[in-house]
């Protein structure tokens, strides 16, 4: 409409008294503060409108009955709005700048500023509104630098056409760490305790190297089962440390055939990567939270001892030629710490297919550590004879429970 139009004829509701008219002007003033007029739920649910329109939808100028124009959606809308939608109703771009902004105006203004945009378009951003211009994208990174891996997760899964998406990258392993686990190799003299030495300080690198963000990384080392008459049939996890959502270490250490990507790596002698986005490729069983990961075997000279699996939460992890770089220096560096009788020649190599991960760890939590007790009374025996024992009956009992399931399935078809 056109400033200077007949108000009462166009809009005669805003000439009406409002409520509180008849008040003093003390009072009035009182009134007319504070939140906008309206509920809450019907604030988001209005919000929620504008969000399902159009995205090039144009927003109407509306008199305001003293010759003034103004936008119906205010800077207190869009501020509300990022703060009030339900989770799944945002992007994963939206839900980790709300998370990482929470309600902090000078963090807001401070990146406002830095990016040369209205502290409102960030409240956009955040409630999804506005999508951020390819620019803006590649230089909020460097804006929130603390949060750059998340920040390259986040957008690489909300706008993966953007041709400025930023991709992750992995730094170099440090020297410091080789020097950190050299430095054990040559002064701990008892194979057990430095392995263990070697392999806290490692993971616990890896896991700060790898997953600075904390967006979810587990690291695991599977050690080779001793090999029986027909050969070796499985590795077992040994030792194991995960930011969340995994758990700092797992007790209930299962067994990984060749259903695996574990037993693939070692089967192959290389390493081996696993995608959620690529399931097809290679078919293995997936612990939880899995959704990328990398296995490599564990070698000196023409020998394995295990393999080396590092898990992320986030797709595409592995994508980055450095991460795959990173887990074959740490697993060169595990090596160093073992001794020659944990090695065997890879024609001892004869994997076997072990049941669900999942079922694995439920069965074991509640058997494993009774029965190690057990055998320790009853045939007089160390602790760590009667764990070998045990682990060496769990082994077969699960062979067998894959058999059965194997042929359960067949008679059903």
């Amino acid at each position: 409409m056109e400033i200077g139009q007949n108000t009462e004829t166009l809009a005669p509701d805003l000439l009406a008294s409002a409520p509180g008219d008849d008040l003093p002007p003390a009072e009035q003033t009182k009134k007319k503060r504070g939140r906008p007029p309206g509920s809450r739920k019907k604030l988001i649910a209005e919000g929620e409108k504008r969000l399902a329109r159009p995205r090039n939808t144009t927003h109407h100028m509306a008199s305001n009955g003293h010759g003034v124009t103004t936008t119906p959606s205010t800077e207190f809308d869009d501020e509300h709005l990022a703060y009030t939608l339900a989770e799944e109703k945002l992007s994963p771009f939206s839900s980790l700048l709300r998370n990482i902004l929470r309600h902090d105006r000078s963090e807001i203004a401070r990146i406002a500023r830095e990016l040369d945009v209205a502290e409102n378009t960030i409240y956009r951003w955040m409630n999804g509104s506005s999508e951020p211009r390819p620019l803006h994208l590649k230089n909020l990174p460097d804006v929130l630098p603390e949060h750059r891996n998340s920040l390259f997760y986040a957008i690489r899964q909300t706008f993966p056409e953007s041709p400025d998406t930023p991709t992750i990258t992995i730094p170099e392993v440090s020297k410091d760490i080789y020097c950190q686990v050299l430095e054990q190799v040559y002064t701990i003299e008892e194979p057990e305790t430095r392995f263990w030495h070697v392999s806290q300080t490692l993971f616990e690198y890896a896991l700060a190297h790898l997953d600075s963000d904390k967006q979810g990384l587990a690291i695991t080392y599977a050690a080779l089962m001793p090999p029986g008459p027909n050969g070796i049939h499985s590795l077992r996890e040994s030792i194991m440390r995960g930011n969340e959502p995994w758990p700092p270490s797992f007790e209930s250490k299962v067994f990984l055939g060749s259903n695996t990507l574990a037993g693939a790596a070692a089967s192959m002698q290389r390493i081996q990567f696993w995608d959620i986005t690529e399931e097809s490729r290679l078919l293995v069983e997936v612990d939880e939270h899995e959704a990328s990961a990398c296995a490599t075997p564990v070698m000196r000279g023409g020998s394995i001892a295990g393999v080396l699996i590092v898990s992320s939460a986030q797709p595409g992890f592995f994508r980055d030629p450095m991460a795959a770089k990173a887990v074959e220096e740490f697993a060169r560096l595990l090596a160093t710490a073992l001794s020659d009788k944990k090695f065997y020649s890879y024609q001892y190599l004869n994997l076997r297919p072990m049941p669900a991960l999942p079922r694995q760890r439920a069965y074991i939590a509640e058997n494993y550590v009774g029965r190690i007790l057990t055998y320790v009374r009853k045939f007089a025996i160390s602790r760590s004879e009667a764990e070998l024992r045990v682990c060496q009956e769990l082994e077969a009992e699960f062979e067998e429970q894959w058999h059965e399931s194997l042929n359960k399935l067949n008679t059903k078809k």
